[in-house]
Parts: C-alpha cells; structure tokens; sequence
C-alpha cells in the first residue's frame, strides 16, 4: 500500500483536497487527520470491517477500545444512550474540545469500536481540518492517536508517516497539533464521575462543572490509553521524580553512571536546568511555569531522542496540577524505571 499525503491549510481548507479523504473513509479505508490533541487514525465507525482495519495498522489489542469523533454535537444522541443531564453543560462549556465522554453505548456501534464494552467513548475535535472532514465523511470518526501501539504518540505528519507508512491509505498533513497530548476521558456512566485518563482537560476545569470527580485507580481497562506501558520511544525512559536540587543532582548521578557503561544516554529538562547538564545531550520540554508549552513538546521531543538513537532517556519530572497531570502520566506509562 503506498501512502498518500494531502497537505491541508486549515486557514484555507480546499474543498477538493477533503472530499478525497472523506471518500476513502466512505470506501472503508484509513486516514490519519490532524486534531488539537494529536494525530488520529480514522475509520468509519459504523463500519466494523473498516475499523478492524485500525487495529491491524497499529498492532493494536482488540481489547483495547476506540474513541469515536463527531462533528455535531446532536450526534451524540444517535451514539449513546441514558445520557446524563450533566452531560449538556459538559459539552455546552467544554466541545470542541479536548474531553471525551464514557457513555452508555447505542446499539448501532459495532462491538469492535468498544472492544465489547457496554460503553462508548465519544468526543468533538477542536481543529476545523477535523471536523470538516468528519462532515463530509458523513459518518463518526472511530480514531485513535496515529502511531504503533505504545509508542509515543504523532503530533504531525511527519510522525505519522515515520510509524505508519504504507500502513495507511491517506494521511493529512494539517500541520503541528496544539495541546500535544490526548484529550481528558471522563466516565460519565460512574457516580461519581471518574477520569480515566487525564488529559487536555484539567481536573481543576472539571471540577468548576462537576460537583464531584475522581481519578480511576483500577486495573480494568475502560478506555484508550489505560494500559501500564504506553507512549513509549524507542529509547528506555527512567523518570526522576523528585524536586529541585535534589532532582538535578539524581539525574545528573543517574546520567553519569550510564554514560560509564557506554550507554547513549538523553536527558529531558525543564528549561530552567538547560544549562545544569554540562556534557551531556539535553532536549527541553519547556519552562516549569508554562505546563501548555510543555504538553505541547512532549511527544516531539522523545522522538527526537529515538531519531538520534538514544538508548536511554532521563526525564525530569514536572509538577502535577493543570496539564501537568497529563504529562506526568504519559511519562509514568513510558517510563520503564521511576525513581
């Protein structure tokens, strides 16, 4: 299969250029569209031949259930089903955007866009090149982020390409993503509701509309993005926890001693200690203070390290409130060692 890549403006969206992916959607075959979150692989959702076609791409479990996009928020109401009342202020406040609501599902979604769940995960992207091209689809989007499962997540085209190539009928490059990690994934079908993954929506934002909300702590997974392991480079990722001097000086230690062994070693740093790692090679994540800036260079910045083939990733750690959550739970997922 060769891979064909349509450029797309979202400033000047061609009509003709959307109406060749929308089809290829509509003959059952794949693309990868840009969102504000990242990258995702789209299938038409009520096609369930068309989104095995997903997993097969990705070497993704089965067990492992899909997100699915609209472009109205009305078509929700053919998705799911026992819809909340919350559920309007939620998408009142918060789509497009970032979230992706855990409803009761409808039983027009096939079994394998849930992976046999009861449930379905919705959300509408924030990215007019999306939500255009899911219009002229004229079918929901099932899409998960457009990368080999585990690996870190694709925030352009080119990510895209380096992962999936001739895997993939049409990939649209619409440029860098914005919010740089998945959206937020609330469990709506749960009293209270529960996030079973953080993501480009805080809590702190959640809880100015929720009266309560929890973070899921079990082993089941109910969502994409639940498994243990995930967002992973190439490259082993060691994650440095602590704060301050006392961080700097553990990674640093830490770097020293697998450089001994010959290890090609990267270490990943706020941007206030660029210049606390003489030696050694360091890639910014962003300032401390800037946690949007942060999410939005997480994934580009280990695939950078794998470019370079850098056996071993330090990372430090950043605080967890606002997107810092998110980001702190990527890196735990990708990181073979926390200390």
């Amino acid at each position: 299969m060769k891979t064909e890549i349509i450029e797309i403006n979202p400033e000047h969206i061609s009509p003709v250029s959307i109406k060749i992916a929308a089809k290829k959607i509509q003959e059952g075959g794949l693309v990868a569209f840009p969102t504000e979150t990242v990258y995702g692989l789209g299938a038409d959702a009520l096609n369930p031949k068309a989104v095995a076609k997903i997993f097969e791409a990705k070497k993704r479990p089965l067990e492992d259930p899909l997100i699915v996009h609209i472009a109205q928020k009305e078509d929700l109401f053919t998705l799911a089903e026992n819809i909340p009342d919350i559920t309007q202020r939620l998408t009142d406040e918060l789509w497009p955007g970032p979230l992706t609501l855990v409803l009761k599902k409808s039983s027009k979604i096939p079994p394998i866009v849930t992976a046999g769940l009861g449930t379905i995960a919705v959300r509408m992207p924030a990215n007019t090149i999306a939500l255009v091209f899911i219009e002229f689809s004229q079918t929901p989007i099932a899409a998960p982020s457009a990368n080999l499962f585990g690996r870190s997540s694709p925030i352009c085209a080119q990510h895209v390409l380096d992962d999936l190539d001739g895997r993939i009928d049409i990939i649209i490059d619409g440029g860098k993503t914005i919010v740089g990690v998945e959206s937020t994934v609330l469990d709506l079908t749960q009293n209270p509701p529960c996030i079973l993954r953080p993501g480009g929506v805080s809590i702190e934002r959640l809880k100015k509309i929720l009266k309560e909300v929890e973070i899921y702590k079990e082993k089941k997974i109910l969502s994409p993005g639940m498994y243990r392991r995930h967002y992973s480079p190439k490259a082993k990722v060691i994650l440095v926890e602590d704060d301050g001097k006392v961080q700097v000086e553990k990674v640093r230690k830490l770097a020293s001693c697998l450089n001994s062994q010959r290890c090609s070693i990267g270490i990943l740093a706020k941007e206030e200690n660029r210049d606390k790692y003489d030696g050694f090679n360091v890639k910014l994540l962003g300032p401390e203070n800037d946690l949007t800036v942060c999410a939005a260079n997480l994934f580009s910045v280990l695939r950078e390290f794998d470019k370079e083939g850098v056996d071993i990733i330090v990372a430090e750690s950043v605080e967890e409130e606002g997107l810092g959550l998110a980001i702190m739970d990527r890196l735990r997922k990708a990181a073979g060692v926390v200390l």
